[in-house]
């Protein structure tokens, strides 16, 4: 019984001595200020319609949602719509971001990224929001999720459910 008493007192002591595991700081605010220039440079590629470097921003495995339902794309069939879209010189494509948010996670590995903007003359009543998800990887931050959607105010609604009837 001893010799049991005397063991669990130095086991005891042995685990309370062990370097208990530091958390580990994530400086957040940086990492929010890479994903603002992330959003800053697909921004300058989207006004210049440079498609390699917005191909250059996203992952290889990411979702990309288009304002349409069947618009739900991988990384291929957004770079060829980009390309399509792009191509016509008719279509005005440049915007300007209002509102920009940014939520980092809490280990800084990935973001939440919301803007809003009008795209004149594309539709230059209905706001758009583009909602995306930034990542870290070992290249530096990238997109692996966006979603484009249109925003109309709520007292517009009804006119547009009466528009599309």
């Amino acid at each position: 019984m001893k010799k049991t008493y005397c063991f669990v007192i130095v086991a005891t002591m042995l685990l309370a001595c062990q370097p208990k595991n530091q958390p580990v700081t994530v400086d957040l605010a940086t990492f929010k200020t890479e994903v603002n220039t992330l959003m800053e440079t697909y921004l300058t590629a989207w006004n210049a319609r440079d498609v390699n470097t917005l191909s250059s921003l996203i992952t290889d495995g990411g979702m990309f949602c288009g304002t349409d339902p069947d618009e739900i794309m991988d990384k291929k069939n957004i770079a060829d719509a980009w390309t399509q879209a792009f191509a016509d010189t008719a279509f005005n494509s440049t915007f300007t971001v209002n509102k920009r948010e940014i939520r980092m996670e809490s280990n800084g590995n990935s973001a939440i990224v919301m803007e809003q903007y009008l795209a004149n003359p594309y539709t230059p009543k209905i706001p758009w929001r583009l909602v995306c998800r930034a990542v870290k990887t070992a290249n530096g931050w990238k997109l692996d999720f966006i979603s484009w959607n249109l925003i109309p105010e709520n007292e517009d609604i009804p006119k547009l459910n009466k528009a599309l009837e």
